[in-house]
């Protein structure tokens, strides 16, 4: 019998702690992505649970409740926190379930690193995760499997989606600014980068409007982060601000642009909560550790995992039916960065 392969043997291989190789394998934050890429580059190596490339383990022969499901993500955001976090859930509930589950890259081109696995008959359905081309989802739904979106949705596409709700999640942000007495918010996105940030910004502009706020075009940044290759640029955020005319509060689309904001704010002077409040989205565990503390939109990812295994089991018996989105609400984490408006 082959010796089971342990975090102790990866750390043993790379020279990192296996608290450092967990937290790399789980998706939390703390960890760069040079090496959460070795961790998980060595975990396939050596056949580490889930990670490697073949279950040799698993039988031929199968129940309703076994087989191999594919998590399919843009290799480019593979390593990020918020991948890896909502993956380790995944992964988690469907070993609950019986089910195995393996991270499939998805090249730039759109073509699949390793075409194998879609001849591989244990594999039984598939989660895309993030942003996925229309010309990749369409290709996939030709394999005639169940098909989940996740933190992703093609609305004219007859396919599963569940996601948090990014629109309800704007009006959260927005109500916690209007109960600390803010009345000048501005917001910080690229609604063309995702259907979740544009929910973001239309939920944004829509709580303004029920809360009787003026909608001020200086203090709304639509600002275009992916270049010409697809890569996010978060860092052009300090150079497009208008440190001169703030407003007292920003709702930031995600956490990554919150926390560029705040540093581009403390490098100018500028306080985080005493001068501009600042609320995230995501809830990032490196929320916790910025200076301050980040308040953000919990993305709620256990029950997305939950909702998303329990839809995949409900569509293999429902393969004909119509399509489903399912909507998670997400909260607000409260930390540091929200004050009342400075007096001026």
């Amino acid at each position: 019998m082959a010796k089971k392969v342990t975090l102790l043997d990866i750390s043993k291989q790379l020279g990192l702690s296996t608290a450092a190789v967990s937290k790399a394998l789980r998706g939390l934050d703390g960890i760069s992505p040079e090496t959460r890429k070795a961790v998980m580059d060595t975990a396939i190596k050596l056949g580490y649970k889930d990670f490697a490339e073949s279950a040799p383990s698993l039988s031929t022969s199968h129940t309703s409740q076994s087989g191999r499901v594919l998590f399919v993500v843009d290799p480019r955001f593979m390593t990020e926190a918020h991948t890896m976090a909502s993956y380790f859930f995944i992964d988690k509930t469907l070993k609950e379930l019986g089910f195995q589950s393996s991270l499939q890259a998805l090249s730039v081109s759109g073509e699949m690193t390793d075409e194998a696995v879609f001849r591989d008959k244990d594999v039984v359905a598939l989660f895309l995760f993030g942003r996925i081309s229309a010309k990749s989802v369409e290709r996939m739904v030709g394999l005639n499997k169940p098909i989940i979106l996740l933190d992703h949705e093609f609305p004219y596409a007859e396919i599963d989606s569940v996601m948090v709700d990014h629109y309800e999640g704007a009006f959260l942000a927005v109500r916690h600014f209007v109960q600390n007495g803010h009345i000048r918010i501005g917001y910080i996105g690229d609604n063309k980068l995702s259907p979740g940030f544009l929910a973001r910004y239309r939920g944004f502009c829509d709580a303004l409007d029920f809360w009787g706020l003026e909608r001020r075009s200086e203090y709304m940044y639509d600002v275009h982060f992916a270049d010409s290759f697809g890569d996010i640029h978060f860092d052009i955020i300090p150079s497009k601000l208008d440190y001169g005319n703030l407003p007292s509060a920003f709702f930031c689309a995600n956490d990554p642009i919150a926390f560029v904001v705040n540093h581009a704010l403390t490098a100018q002077g500028i306080r985080t909560p005493d001068d501009v409040s600042i609320i995230g989205f995501d809830n990032l565990e490196s929320c916790q550790w910025q200076s301050p503390p980040i308040s953000s939109l919990d993305y709620q990812r256990e029950q997305v995992a939950i909702q998303a295994v329990n839809l995949m089991l409900w569509r293999m018996d429902h393969p004909d039916a119509p399509r489903n989105k399912i909507m998670v609400k997400p909260e607000l984490v409260v930390r540091k960065s929200v004050a009342p408006p400075a007096i001026k």
